[in-house]
C-alpha cells in the first residue's frame, strides 16, 4: 500500500504563494490571504511608447480572444486571461493571452520567443516525449496599439508555477515523489529543447507551470470570486489594473487530487537562445549561473542542465546550493560564488579557465586552486 508520503495530497487549507525573487533564492512562507497583487508592478511608466499595450476587460483581440482578467506581467510581456469565442468546448474555451511589450520586436535586439515557439510547435519532433512538457503555442498574431506593434501569443493555460505551489505543502517543501516526477518531466523538456537546438537560459520556479486539471472552476469559482476593476477608457494616462492569479482554482480539491499526479510545463522562452546565435551572453538568475557564464566563457546547452540541478535542490529542499553572499551584510561577490563551486566540486577545468575571461579567472585566483 502507497504510504502518505509517497502519495501525498495537497492542504485542505489555501496558503498564498510567495513573492518573487528573480536571483534564484527560496520563497519565503505567507500566510496572508491570496489576493490580487496589491502593488501594480509594472507601473504607469510601462504604457509608453515601445512599452506595453493597455488592455481593457472586455477587449477582444483578433476577433477571437475576449479579455476576462489580468493574470500576469513579467519584463517584457503582460498575460491576461481571455475567452477563446470560436471553441467548440470547456476544455479549449479559457487561454492565456500573452502581450509582448512593443520594443520586443522590430528593434536591433529582437528577442527570439516567436521564432522559437513556432519551431517548437511546427517541428518534426513533435512526437518526441517532451514537447507535451513545454507550454504550447496555440497561435499567435500583432495587434496595434497607442505604444506600438505588440506580438501577441496565445497559450494553453496554465494554474501556477513551482514559485507558489511549495506553499500547499508544510515548510513550503514539495515532497518528494512530486519533485521526482516534476524533475523527470523537466529534463525532458529540455532534452526536447535542445534536440532541437534551442537554449532555455532562464529555468527558475516562476517559469515552470503546473497544468491545469478542472477548467469548469473558472467559470464557477475563479470569475465569480475575482473583483473586476473599474476602467476608464477616457482617461489620458491608462491606468494598470491588478493580476489575479489562478491557483486557487485550476483543480478541484474535493476529489482527492493527489499532488503526484500533477503534470508541469516549462514556460517563459521570452530570452531563450539558439545554440548558434545567443540573444544575450550574461543569462540565468544569479544564484543559478553555471560556471561558465560567471567566467565569461562560451556556453551552450549544458548550462541549461547546471541551472536545473541548482534548482532542483532548491525546491526540494528550499536550500541554495551557491548563494555568493558575504557576510554580515551579504552584498553578492562573483568570487566567492566561485569559490563555493570550487568548494563542493572541485578545482575547474584547466580548458574551461582558458576559455574564460582571464580577469574574472586571474582575479578569484581560481587557477591556484
Amino acid at each position: 500500500m502507497d504510504s502518505a508520503q509517497d502519495k501525498p495530497q495537497l492542504s485542505a487549507t489555501h496558503p498564498a504563494p510567495p513573492q518573487n525573487s528573480d536571483t534564484g533564492q527560496p520563497p519565503e512562507h505567507s500566510t496572508q490571504p491570496d489576493v490580487a497583487t496589491e502593488e501594480i508592478e509594472e507601473g504607469r511608466a510601462a504604457y509608453q511608447p515601445g512599452g506595453f499595450h493597455p488592455v481593457y476587460i472586455g477587449d477582444i483581440f483578433n476577433d477571437r480572444f475576449k479579455v476576462l482578467s489580468k493574470i500576469g506581467y513579467g519584463r517584457y510581456s503582460t498575460v491576461w486571461l481571455v475567452r477563446d469565442l470560436e471553441a467548440s468546448d470547456i476544455q479549449h474555451e479559457f487561454r492565456a493571452l500573452k502581450i509582448l511589450s512593443a520594443r520586443s520586436y522590430g528593434g536591433e535586439n529582437d528577442i527570439f520567443e516567436r521564432e522559437i515557439l513556432t519551431h517548437f510547435r511546427n517541428g518534426e519532433d513533435r512526437d518526441l516525449i517532451g514537447y507535451k512538457y513545454i507550454c504550447h503555442l496555440i497561435s499567435h498574431f500583432e495587434h496595434q496599439g497607442p505604444n506600438g506593434t505588440h506580438v501577441c501569443f496565445i497559450f494553453e493555460l496554465m494554474g501556477e508555477t513551482l514559485l507558489s505551489f511549495g506553499a500547499w505543502f508544510p515548510a513550503d517543501m514539495i515532497p518528494y515523489s512530486v519533485m521526482r516526477r516534476f524533475t523527470i518531466q523537466l529534463v525532458l523538456a529540455l532534452d526536447f529543447a535542445h534536440e532541437l537546438n534551442v537554449i532555455h537560459t532562464d529555468i527558475k520556479p516562476d517559469n515552470i507551470f503546473v497544468k491545469f486539471r478542472d477548467y469548469s472552476l473558472i467559470e464557477s469559482g475563479y470569475l465569480n470570486d475575482i473583483s473586476i476593476p473599474q476602467q476608464n477608457r477616457e482617461e489620458p494616462q491608462y491606468c494598470p489594473i491588478p493580476s489575479w492569479p489562478l491557483r486557487a482554482f485550476y483543480f478541484n480539491r474535493a476529489d482527492d487530487t493527489r499532488a503526484d499526479e500533477f503534470d508541469i510545463a516549462l514556460g517563459d522562452w521570452g530570452v531563450a537562445s539558439w545554440t548558434t546565435k545567443h540573444l544575450t551572453e550574461k543569462i540565468q538568475p544569479v544564484a543559478l549561473r553555471s560556471p561558465e557564464v560567471l567566467i565569461e566563457a562560451p556556453w551552450g546547452t549544458a548550462t541549461d542542465w547546471w541551472n536545473l540541478g541548482a534548482l532542483i535542490l532548491e525546491l526540494f529542499r528550499t536550500v541554495r546550493m551557491f548563494s555568493g553572499r558575504v557576510p554580515p551584510d551579504g552584498h553578492y561577490e562573483l568570487k566567492r560564488h566561485l569559490t563555493e563551486i570550487v568548494d563542493l566540486f572541485g578545482p575547474f577545468p584547466t580548458k574551461l579557465l582558458e576559455k574564460g575571461n582571464q580577469d574574472i579567472v586571474d582575479c578569484a585566483e581560481l587557477l591556484t586552486l
